[in-house]
């Protein structure tokens, strides 16, 4: 798999990590993942009370870079706020070990991580700008339009990501999913040194309890 970024991308200070790990299993949950998973949702409830989300660096620097491209506010809640919000009211889906140990990650960072199925991309995937206004659809849903200056992640058959926003279900990891590409977003006020330390830890937990071999093929 092959990760490009488009250079004026890079103008925006926009950080980016990107890596694959292969050969996982989504499926089978050890003793020791089953130990795991309450322990690691308990400590972020302990950690996130009387979090203020309205004035978390990390969070803000997401609308920030919005409000430098021209994206409103509303309808426009960068993923890792919108996670952060749901767990606080306790709303954290089940479903499987690899979305289990994104989410964790994610509410511990609050960096915006986008989670791929290797299998539904086409290489090379690129993060760009959107030159000129155009319309996508997800699977049949609503039409939406990108706007130009808004940057997305695109493979060789089209829109995967917009912003930290829509990512296109067709590409969200099950079960079943053997192989995935993970990005791993920051924005000016998060360090290249925190990206790091965060994709060593999602490195570090997926191939403890999904096993897999993992290469970061963009920092």
């Amino acid at each position: 798999m092959q990760f490009k970024v488009s250079r004026d991308v890079l103008d925006l200070n926009l950080k980016v990590i990107c890596l694959v790990i292969n050969d996982l299993d989504n499926k089978q949950e050890s003793a020791e993942f089953i130990k795991f998973k309450p322990k690691a949702y308990e400590a972020l409830k302990e950690k996130y009370v009387n979090f203020d989300i309205e004035t978390d660096l990390i969070l803000k620097g997401y609308h920030k870079l919005h409000r430098k491209i021209g994206v409103k506010r509303k309808k426009n809640t960068p993923i890792s706020e919108k996670i952060l919000k749901s767990f606080l009211k306790g709303e954290i889906p089940i479903t499987n070990k690899l979305t289990d140990l994104y989410n964790i990650v994610t509410l511990d960072s609050r960096l915006s991580i986008g989670m791929y199925d290797m299998s539904k991309l086409v290489s090379p995937v690129t993060l760009t700008i959107v030159k000129e206004k155009m319309n996508y659809n997800f699977e049949g849903n609503t039409i939406k339009t990108l706007h130009s200056g808004e940057y997305i992640y695109t493979d060789k058959n089209g829109l995967i990501s917009r912003l930290e926003v829509n990512q296109n279900p067709k590409t969200i990891v099950t079960e079943n999913t053997k192989d995935i590409l993970v990005i791993i977003e920051g924005n000016e006020d998060t360090s290249a040194e925190y990206i790091m330390e965060v994709a060593d830890e999602i490195i570090s937990l997926i191939t403890s309890y999904c096993g897999g071999k993992a290469n970061i093929i963009y920092k």
